[in-house]
C-alpha cells in the first residue's frame, strides 16, 4: 500500500519497524538466557547419549546439548520478541516515516 506524508505530502516513506527490531532484541537475549539457564538439562542428555563414545563422546555431547539449548532458546525468544515488536508497530508506535522531511506518523489500517 502507499502512504503520503500528512506534513509534506510526499510518498517517500518508509517503514520505520522500531517495535519489531527491539522487541527481536530483547527477546533473543531473553530467550538466549533461558536456554543457558536450562542448559544443564540438554547437558546432561547430551552427555548420555554421549556417553556411547566414551569420555570424549561425553564431553563432545555434554558441550552439543548445552549450545543447542542455548541456540533454541535464542531462535525462540527472537521470534516471539518480534512478532510482539510487530503489534506495537501496528497500534501503538509511529510506524511510518516520510524520507523527505522526516515526520513520523502511524498508519491509519
Amino acid at each position: 500500500m502507499s502512504y503520503s506524508c500528512p506534513n509534506c505530502r510526499s510518498e517517500s516513506v518508509v517503514h520505520r519497524h522500531k517495535g519489531r527490531n527491539v522487541g527481536g532484541i530483547t527477546g533473543g537475549v531473553a530467550g538466549t538466557a533461558s536456554g543457558i539457564a536450562g542448559a544443564s538439562s540438554g547437558a546432561s542428555t547430551g552427555m548420555a547419549l554421549g556417553a556411547v563414545g566414551g569420555p570424549v563422546g561425553i564431553a563432545l555431547g555434554g558441550f552439543a546439548g548445552a549450545l543447542l539449548g542455548g541456540l533454541a532458546g535464542g531462535v525462540t525468544g527472537t521470534l516471539a520478541g518480534s512478532k510482539i515488536g510487530e503489534k506495537l508497530d501496528e497500534h501503538i508506535l509511529d510506524d511510518l516515516e516520510c524520507t523527505d522531511c522526516g515526520q513520523t506518523f502511524r498508519s491509519d489500517e
